[in-house]
């Protein structure tokens, strides 16, 4: 029929028409995935900004301490003021909720509660009485059943 050469330039010719297309192809995966990553990313941020996933990390007795960390962040960075917020509402009962389960958390030592009642007392002035016993109780509380293991 024809011969090799013919076969060889037909063959280059179209891969040269595809190239494009390969390419516009693989670059449209790529930003597919870039977007699913930043899209992760953004609902781990938006987790970070719930209270209530920040006491579940505490709570939780198989978080690592890097997590526990980026959620004791997390809380230092939306919720550490309480500000004139009342004794009844629930923002002032969700972060006390936090700094017990904080408090009562295993995978925390004790001197960096110690440390951090100090920063959450700074912080809070006018609550320092009770930021003190909720973490005296909790400290008692662990304290407690670690003794009955």
């Amino acid at each position: 029929m024809y011969n090799l050469t013919f076969h060889l330039f037909v063959f280059l010719f179209i891969s040269f028409l595809m190239f494009p297309f390969f390419l516009l192809t693989m670059v449209f995966i790529v930003y597919e995935r870039i977007q699913a990553y930043l899209e992760e990313l953004r609902g781990r941020e938006q987790q970070f900004k719930n209270i209530d996933y920040l006491i579940s990390i505490f709570e939780d007795e198989k978080s690592d301490s890097s997590l526990l960390e980026e959620a004791l962040n997390a809380f230092n960075e939306h919720f550490m003021h309480f500000g004139n917020t009342s004794k009844d509402s629930k923002e002032y009962q969700s972060c006390i909720d936090f700094i017990t389960a904080f408090s009562k958390c295993v995978n925390m030592d004790i001197d960096s509660v110690v440390r951090y009642r100090e920063i959450f007392v700074d912080a809070n002035p006018n609550y320092k009485k009770e930021i003190e016993t909720v973490i005296g109780s909790a400290l008692k509380n662990r304290e407690e059943r670690k003794g009955k293991k």
